[in-house]
């Protein structure tokens, strides 16, 4: 039987490369593969892994969706046997009162047989922070932050002992920063104290990545954890002290990409601030911008063929082109008239909008190959993924912390990028089609069809 060190669930497609960018940067092969592939195509794809992340797109579903698809998950992932199974979500905790997180970790903790686990949201890289349990980006609470108009999932409490309490039955305690800064040692009393004390769920404080290794000390020997991808980056190191891990003698090769395509295609379903600072600096600089109204994906999908046409013809002219659904024209309201009209939930009306992106950008990849795809938007990039029938990823060197550069294995290959709205410098698109552009080719034609 296969024996992995780690495995994880991921709420969204970009939480799964996250993570696996984190991991693979310690010298950790990793594969993320998406929720739908059979027991063989996951076994295939991840041959040779050191740790599998498997994306389930289960952030803004039902709650017992969000249970189902975590339980089904782990089943899949069990006859790898892993050291360690991590049930991963975003630094920004986003989430509404009856789910994803809290039915996520019930599922986890019922599937391992646990009894108790951490909840470490804390992303000290990218200045999201926790202390006393309240949860930070930069110097804001999270109910301060951008965060607290999420169309989603808006993030109004910043307690997060407060808000998981409001998505499950289980007991959530908390290990604040005082415990942390104790030690390994200490911390990990204070964890079994928590446990005896009848606590499931123990929200950690962390403001630094001295206290991300701190907790990873404290939690290594865990069968099961959660939170963002911070353990990532330093839980490999853990594991060579153990004995558990031999790092490899040479760095990890890149990911390689088939010859042929022209331009790239970037794909931004995010109203972030981050992406929105993104989309406007990639125009500054060339990008073609093609705004697409978020309705009209939904309602007027004939409109779409001409959209397709003309991208496909600024990509087959070698440009960069912008497919964004949100500018300086974009009217929130009318999308909130147009919901309230036609009956449909938040949701709802986020899934729609993803599945109308994902179309058209099914009908741009069917008319020209793009030298790389870069998508911006968790709900965005786990529809496309799954629409354009990727299957799972051949992991690269992260292009910022957070972002790795990818290459897909299933029905298309590839070169992918997928960000998070809220990560990522003003350049970010930039900086991704310069990663993409340093992939290695396919030795020959032979190779890239095996």
């Amino acid at each position: 039987m296969k024996s992995l060190l780690f495995a994880a669930v991921a709420d969204d497609d970009t939480g799964a490369t996250d993570l696996a960018g984190m991991l693979r940067d310690q010298g950790i092969r990793v594969a993320v593969v998406f929720n739908g592939a059979t027991p063989e195509q996951l076994d295939r794809w991840t041959s040779g892994a050191d740790a599998v992340i498997l994306g389930t797109a289960s952030r803004s579903i039902s709650r017992q969706d969000a249970f189902d698809r975590t339980r089904d998950a782990i089943n899949l992932l069990r006859p790898l046997n892993p050291r360690v199974l991590f049930v991963k979500y975003c630094s920004t905790f986003d989430s509404t009162s009856t789910g994803n997180i809290g039915p996520s970790i019930e599922a986890a903790l019922a599937a391992c047989g646990e009894q108790f686990t951490i909840a470490l949201p804390a992303l000290p890289v990218l200045n999201r922070t926790t202390y006393q349990g309240h949860h930070f980006v930069g110097r804001q609470l999270l109910s301060e932050s951008s965060m607290r108009d999420h169309p989603l999932n808006p993030m109004r409490n910043s307690d997060l002992v407060s808000h998981l309490s409001t998505q499950t039955t289980l007991s959530v305690g908390l290990a604040s920063y005082l415990d942390v800064r104790e030690g390994a040692a200490a911390l990990k009393e204070k964890f079994a104290g928590l446990a005896k004390e009848g606590v499931s769920i123990a929200i950690v404080d962390c403001i630094t990545l001295g206290d991300v290794e701190t907790i990873a000390e404290a939690t290594c020997d865990m069968r099961l954890l959660t939170g963002s991808s911070a353990l990532g980056s330093v839980l490999p190191n853990v594991w060579i002290r153990k004995g558990w891990w031999t790092p490899p003698a040479a760095p990890l090769p890149a990911p390689q990409r088939h010859t042929g395509g022209r331009g790239f295609l970037v794909v931004a379903g995010s109203c972030s601030v981050a992406t929105r600072a993104q989309n406007e600096n990639l125009k500054a600089h060339g990008g073609q911008a093609v705004p697409v109204d978020p309705i009209s994906l939904v309602t007027n999908l004939a409109a779409s063929d001409d959209i397709a046409h003309r991208i496909s013809e600024a990509i087959e002219k070698r440009m960069t082109c912008l497919l964004e659904t949100t500018s300086a024209s974009f009217d929130a309201d009318a999308i909130h008239r147009w919901r309230i009209q036609t009956g449909l939930s938040v949701e709802e009306v986020g899934a729609r909008i993803s599945h109308g992106l994902a179309t058209l950008v099914q009908k741009v990849l069917d008319r020209v190959g793009p030298e790389g795809l870069i998508v911006a938007g968790g709900e965005t990039s786990s529809t496309l993924c799954r629409a354009l029938g990727f299957g799972a990823l051949s992991v690269g060197p992260q292009i910022e912390p957070g972002v790795p550069v990818c290459v897909s294995l299933g029905e298309r290959r590839l070169p992918v990028v997928l960000k998070s709205g809220n990560f990522g410098s003003a350049d970010f698109y930039s900086r991704a089609i310069h990663s993409i552009q340093q992939l290695p080719y396919f030795e020959n034609r032979e190779r890239s069809r095996e």
